[in-house]
């Protein structure tokens, strides 16, 4: 008797990150830890964007200045320069350029301090790397939309 009749076979998941294809997407990554840059940058490589690295807020500026970025990624707490001054920056050089605000930070009113500093979300750390995913994809291709 075959007892696996009538039964469904489950599918397995769709891997998060095979949803995207950002190929043509660069991101800025502005992120000072090691660890959690390496977490970002594993779940994005598998969205095919390319992936920038700056490691403090000045950096981040000037990466701004120089090359072509679509998104980026800000940890407010950096040395030197902060995430909420290279926001304020780098949306002087662009005010079109989406940056998402990522903080260790969950205190009553950080949102509202990341938002008037400029950045247009905002996400708590630990990640959910699938609300991360959906952020970018909300602005990237909304501001695409618009143009």
């Amino acid at each position: 008797v075959n007892s696996t009749v009538g039964l469904k076979k489950k599918k397995a998941p769709i891997p998060i990150q095979s949803q995207y294809d950002w190929n043509e997407l660069t991101i800025l990554v502005a992120e000072d830890e090691d660890l959690n840059y390496k977490v970002l940058d594993t779940c994005l490589k598998k969205t095919k964007a390319h992936i920038i690295r700056a490691r403090d807020g000045v950096s981040a500026v000037d990466i701004c200045k120089t090359q072509k970025v679509d998104l980026v990624l800000m940890d407010i707490q950096m040395p030197g320069m902060n995430g909420y001054e290279a926001t304020k920056e780098i949306k002087r050089l662009n005010n079109r350029t989406p940056v998402i605000a990522q903080t260790s930070f969950a205190m009553v009113g950080e949102k509202e301090k990341c938002l008037q500093a400029g950045c247009d979300d905002f996400i708590t750390k630990p990640l959910d790397i699938k609300m991360l995913l959906q952020k970018i994809e909300d602005h990237v291709f909304s501001y695409v939309r618009q143009v």
